[in-house]
């Protein structure tokens, strides 16, 4: 007998054979510490066992593995309380003739005892997901994760408010476009934070005009399962060039819209947002003071008492320095005119799942609110001009928008179409494919015609579409430790079209870019148990290419012609990471990644006569045209160590390094800023150090409760950071150029960063904050007295990436109603980013001065009622104290929205 439950067992893939346990009686595994003992809240009513085994993964965090054909027939016992993992498992498993074994850590398989000639089943695989927010506690670094509750929670106006409140994080330029424009801890754009959607890149970079560019990655946040942000670069087949880190969005997911103890699901999501006007305003409308003359007029004056009436009208006309009356016409807090709407089916079936979900958005253009900064008119200034009085109008505040008005060109329409399978192969391997496509159209304001430019006018909305497709493979066989293989295969093709941005100046919008993206990465995990080591590794890599063409020319038109990008680029890496346990309380990392790339200009160059570039290979006189080439490699290391002196409190100090080479943005010429062929454009390296404490504790105060704190200090230094300078008189051409793409000598920022959270059950706390204590940046260049500030560089893109000295956020909400109601208050705290000096500004030299914003705070409402276990009603008021005020890293003067109410819906059935 006991021969023959040594050969089933071992043909179960169970490993080595221990001595027989009871029935429900958990069998731990030695080595590599394999369960968890913190307890959780469970709360798990009798079922049938499948949907119960779902239920405890997702409550504790464990990775189960068990057969359908076991788990299908068989029911469940209740567990509700405050239990450790395994007393949890235990007892969900009692009366099933099932049993359990650790097979590493957080994770488990569920077998039964063979009986005769009884083989046992090949296990399924199912992952928990509620235990992330711990994990990146736990975490030898910087880690927030964003759960599906929370992006319904804090909606906002705004893609990127789903990101408000999270320390670290902030997103550039976040009123125009839809897109997200993500920054952490000063790193932002052109890949240095790669935001990543089911694996996939599909970031762009949008021209900005004078002060700069965009970053944008295109994402409806109603497909948004779950948001895992790290800071700082990782070693992972993801991480390649992430100097400021990582962050990886995961679309919806079948246990989104699957009810614990059904195969199949719906989820009916409707919103309706108020403070809009429901549709955008007619094209040409104008807004806001008029301080810089009119459209197409060179006069910035006004006249009053003029001796012929004929003197005072047209351009003079004091009375347009004021905008239309019409734009102040705010609707009431209830008047809901935006709305959003999304329907999600899954179905689950034996070896398949399917996830096909479509999200729908339209909201006009926002108003802003009344309390603050907002703008005042000064006509004090005035000349006696013998046959008019000259008016010099002076405004003070914080835009030209006045309080309450309708901000021009902030509306946004999108359409979301995501479609994704999940197909389970044998010998435990799975594939999952998918298919994201978004399409919008949205206002955007060009920085240059809020900051210097005339009348603000609405204009024609621009637009982006973007393909995500994405193949997912995984191969995890249950009997071995060595084999834990992932190989992804994705493609993103992404248009923009951007509209004209004012009548002054004419570019951009008859072209349209198009952006295509080919990546692939495999990596592998294999654990030595017996060793206490895990070891990761792989492969990366990525083929780009960007063109850009006239709207109205002929298909067979040279993309080369337009004043657009024109290139393509290939990268790729190989990383490797080891992980050592020497003792249970102590674990090392280390790790190294190797990259290389190679890009090339389309677009071709002209060479004066004279240069040291000069070729004349035809024979023709003339120095022949050149194409601006790239070639780079190197590696970079990562290490660190965490101690767990007590269970739930750990230490770790951590230090790495990335690469990130020059983004095909950065290695080609187009309209604003170019490489030059003197000026060879180096890697980026990141230099991140940082330590920290972390304490884990259930039962702080209460038996039920759960503690959470994290305190982290962190150097980011990046040497040879990429950027637009002005040209160096010594460099060739530079009385041709106004800018040039070069790296300068560092940029750094060291802080510290805090988040905590307590929850008590029926009232919880969350907080967090981060403080800057040292921003600089260096550069050694032409018409410059100071090599280092602390506000900027001459026409830098980097001037208006510096986040402020400090931000921070706290929510305190309850449970009420036996939990049916969750109702809270969330509040937002940001500072001003430092000062430029009063006399010997070094940016003053350039276009894209530091964008200025007032300190402000933020009050966010929220309410969640279950009217009951399907139907679920929210109701929020952002800005609850309608504030005026302009969002930290906005490249141009757009404010924010007042206060906004909103209203939705969920019926998950």
């Amino acid at each position: 007998m006991m021969q023959l439950l040594t050969r089933c067992l071992l043909l179960a893939g169970i490993g080595t054979v221990l001595p027989m346990p009871t029935l429900a009686q958990s069998v731990p595994v030695s080595g590599i510490e394999a369960n968890d003992r913190t307890l959780h809240p469970f709360n798990i009513p009798a079922q049938p066992l499948a949907s119960a085994i779902n239920a405890f993964s997702r409550q504790s965090g464990w990775q189960i593995s068990v057969a359908s054909e076991l788990a299908s027939q068989r029911q469940s016992r209740q567990v509700i309380g405050t239990l450790s993992p395994e007393q949890a498992l235990t007892r969900l498993l009692e009366g099933t003739e099932l049993i359990w074994r650790g097979t590493g850590h957080n994770a488990a398989v569920i077998y039964s005892v063979p009986a005769g000639d009884a083989l046992v089943l090949e296990p399924i695989q199912v992952q928990g997901r509620s235990s992330a927010k711990d994990q990146a506690y736990r975490a030898a670094g910087s880690v927030n994760v964003i759960e599906r509750k929370e992006i319904e929670r804090f909606r906002g106006t705004s893609v990127g408010d789903i990101f408000q409140g999270t320390a670290g994080v902030l997103v550039g330029e976040n009123r125009n476009s839809g897109g997200l424009d993500l920054n952490i801890r000063g790193m932002q754009g052109q890949g240095r934070v790669p935001v990543l959607v089911d694996g996939a890149r599909q970031e762009t970079t949008v021209y900005r005009g004078y002060s700069g560019v965009s970053s944008r990655s295109y994402i409806d946040p109603d497909l948004i399962s779950s948001v895992r942000i790290e800071k700082g670069p990782v070693m992972t087949a993801e991480g390649t060039g992430a100097t400021g880190g990582v962050v990886s969005m995961s679309t919806l997911k079948p246990s989104d819209i699957i009810k614990p103890g059904k195969d199949w699901g719906i989820r009916l999501r409707g919103s309706a947002l108020g403070n809009n006007s429901g549709s955008r305003a007619t094209v040409g409308g104008s807004s806001g003071y008029n301080v810089n003359g009119l459209s197409g007029e060179d006069s910035t004056t006004y006249r009053v008492d003029c001796v012929t009436a004929e003197l005072c009208q047209g351009p003079y006309d004091l009375s347009r320095v004021y905008g239309p009356t019409d734009t102040m016409n705010r609707p009431g807090l209830l008047d809901m005119k935006g709305w959003s709407g999304s329907l999600a089916l899954a179905k689950s079936f034996e070896k398949l799942d399917l996830v096909a979900a479509y999200a729908q958005r339209r909201q006009g253009n926002y108003y802003a609110g009344k309390n603050g900064p907002t703008p005042k008119l000064d006509l004090s200034e005035r000349y006696d001009r013998g046959f008019w009085t000259e008016v010099r109008p002076a405004l003070s505040g914080a835009t030209r928008f006045r309080a309450g008005e309708r901000i021009a060109n902030t509306h946004y329409e999108s359409r979301s179409l995501l479609l994704k399978s999940l197909l389970y192969l044998p010998a435990d391997q799975s594939l999952e494919i998918s298919w994201l496509r978004y399409k919008s159209v949205y206002g955007e304001m060009m920085p240059s015609q809020l900051l210097w430019l005339g009348e603000i006018r609405e204009t024609e909305g621009s637009r982006a579409e973007a393909n995500t497709y994405t193949s997912r493979y995984r191969w995890q066989p249950i009997n071995t430790d060595l084999i834990d293989f992932k190989a992804n295969l994705w493609h993103t093709d992404t248009d923009q079209q951007n509209a004209n941005y004012s009548n002054e100046l004419d570019f951009g919008s008859d072209e349209k870019e198009n952006y295509r993206r080919w990546g692939s990465d495999i990596s592998n995990t294999s654990r030595l148990v017996a060793a206490n080591m895990k070891f990761d590794y792989g492969l990366a890599w990525q083929d780009e290419k960007l063109t850009t063409r006239s709207v109205n020319a002929d298909v067979s038109a040279i993309p080369g012609d337009t004043s657009g990008r024109d290139g393509q680029r290939q990268e790729i890496s190989a990383f490797t990471n080891m992980q050592w346990k020497p003792v249970a309380s102590v674990t090392i990392d280390a790790g190294i990644r190797y990259t290389r790339f190679d890009s090339k200009d389309n677009k071709a160059t002209s060479v004066q006569e004279g240069s040291s570039f000069c070729e004349d290979g035809d024979g023709d006189g003339e120095c022949d045209l050149l194409h601006y080439k790239n070639k780079h490699s190197g590696s970079a290391p990562l290490y660190s160590i965490t101690w767990e002196p007590l269970r739930g409190l750990r230490f770790y100090g951590r230090y790495a390094e990335a690469l990130r080479m020059p983004s095909l943005f950065e290695g080609t010429s187009g309209f604003s800023t170019a490489p030059a062929l003197d000026v060879n454009l180096k890697p980026e390296r990141a230099h991140n150090k940082e330590v920290g404490v972390a304490f884990l504790k259930d039962g702080l105060i209460q038996p039920d409760d759960r503690f959470r704190v994290k305190l982290s200090y962190f150097r980011n230094r990046i040497d040879d950071y990429l950027t637009r300078t002005s040209p160096n008189v010594w460099e060739e051409g530079s009385g041709q150029r106004f800018f040039t793409t070069r790296n300068i000598e560092s940029a750094e920022f060291f802080g510290t960063e805090l988040s905590l959270e307590y929850d008590a059950g029926f009232w919880y706390l969350q907080a967090s904050g981060t403080r800057y204590h040292h921003i600089e940046m260096c550069h050694y260049g032409s018409y410059r007295r100071d090599r280092c500030t602390d506000y900027g560089i001459a026409n830098s893109y980097l001037n208006n990436m510096i986040p402020p000295n400090w931000h921070a956020s706290s929510t305190l909400g309850m449970r009420l109603f036996k939990r049916k109601l969750d109702t809270g208050l969330r509040a937002t705290f940001m500072g001003e980013r430092n000062r430029t000096p009063e006399f010997d500004d070094q940016t003053k030299q350039g276009f894209n001065g530091p964008v200025q914003w007032h300190r402000y705070t933020l009050l966010d409402l929220y309410l969640s009622y279950a009217l009951s276990d399907d139907l679920t009603v929210d109701f929020n008021i952002d800005n609850l104290t309608d504030q005026y005020y302009l969002d930290a890293l906005s490249l141009g003067l757009v404010p924010a929205p007042g206060r906004s109410a909103r209203l939705s819906l969920t019926w998950n059935f």
